[in-house]
């Protein structure tokens, strides 16, 4: 998956658009204070912008003259790049938030290219299998664009991938064609910690080992002080020492990732910490990871 399967949380800046388009996409609400802290602090998953920017810490999508009341459809134009499945996702999403169809195409220039095009569609249809996949035959992305039935929504990746995909991008990455509904860019970020965290229990280094038994109910628990995470206690260990004893005296070295770590990175957490702390730059528990 592209985004948490909770809901996407949608933030949106000021823009063209935007402000427009982020409620079809999930709950939203206005970027507010600085851009970063806004993402962490909300946990967002994607951001609706003006613009495409080097800012990488969520997925991005971008409407170029997107025009709510025009739209009787939705087409997410995939192709080898890296954010068609973020193009099938919005596609889908928003077919069900405006209730119109949506579909996923892929652009082929001649029969030689037929068979790439449909192993693009059926990779990316795995995730999106309740929409029609089919293959639009065009020497340019200006052909595809041209053969859409009017009132068609065009979504599609950030520049890179197919030939198609980077026909549709000049310089300033500016769409060079304009889909009859408006068109909507996106770019696809790595699912981050901060996204899929949770709220989970801590314990304070003076609490007693016995009442520490009775609230764990995981295999292991973090270990707080004044916010800060100081360590990780685990049921074998407050089972073993001293019900007079505290948690900090039988707590093990903190284990941890980083809320703007990349969430692949939990992988590289033993497996026997079933709740992963989650903490920020200055070390602060901001919530766990269940595994």
């Amino acid at each position: 998956m592209t985004l948490v399967d909770r809901g996407w949380r949608v933030l949106w800046t000021r823009g063209a658009g935007c402000r427009e388009l982020a409620p079809a996409l999930g709950e939203a609400g206005p970027v507010e204070g600085d851009l970063r802290a806004a993402c962490l602090r909300q946990r967002a998953d994607l951001l609706v912008a003006r613009k495409l920017t080097s800012f990488g810490l969520v997925s991005v999508a971008v409407p170029h003259g997107y025009r709510r009341d025009d739209v009787t459809g939705i087409v997410a134009a995939v192709g080898g790049g890296p954010h068609s499945i973020l193009a099938a996702f919005v596609a889908e999403r928003l077919g069900t938030s405006l209730d119109v169809p949506a579909a996923i195409a892929s652009g082929s220039r001649s029969v030689r290219e037929d068979a790439t095009a449909e192993s693009l569609l059926a990779e990316v249809g795995t995730v999106v299998p309740d929409l029609p996949a089919k293959v639009v035959r065009a020497d340019s992305a200006r052909d595809l664009v041209a053969g859409l039935p009017a009132g068609s929504l065009l979504v599609v990746g950030a520049p890179g991938g197919s030939w198609m995909q980077r026909q549709f991008f000049g310089p300033g990455r500016r769409l060079v064609v304009k889909a009859p509904a408006g068109a909507i860019v996106v770019r696809r970020a790595p699912a981050r910690c901060f996204q899929a965290m949770t709220e989970g229990m801590a314990f304070g280094p003076a609490m007693p080992v016995r009442e520490a038994r009775r609230l764990l109910v995981t295999a292991m628990a973090p270990v707080v002080d004044d916010g800060r995470l100081v360590g990780i206690v685990s049921r074998g260990a407050l089972d073993a020492a001293s019900p007079s004893a505290v948690v900090g005296a039988v707590a093990t070295p903190p284990i941890s990732v980083r809320d703007e770590a990349p969430l692949d990175e939990v992988d590289l957490v033993p497996e026997e910490i079933d709740q992963v702390p989650v903490i920020d730059g200055e070390g602060r528990l901001r919530g766990v990871i269940l595994r």
